[in-house]
């Protein structure tokens, strides 16, 4: 799943090795800012870290 949030892209996928959901955050230029390190069970819950994530980064335009 793929969202724009405060101008950075959240993305969440399935990690089979972790067994759980994880998400990536994406600046506007495509560079990787923030990463989950633990699994989520719920895709949702990846997503909603995801969002507290980019809530600690500056936002952008």
């Amino acid at each position: 799943m793929k969202e724009i949030y405060n101008g950075y892209e959240l993305s969440t996928a399935w990690d089979d090795e972790a067994l759980g959901f994880g998400f990536s955050v994406h600046d506007k230029n495509g560079a990787e800012v923030s990463r989950s390190v633990d699994p989520y069970f719920y895709e949702e819950n990846a997503l909603t870290a995801a969002r507290a994530a980019a809530d600690a980064l500056p936002a952008q335009e």
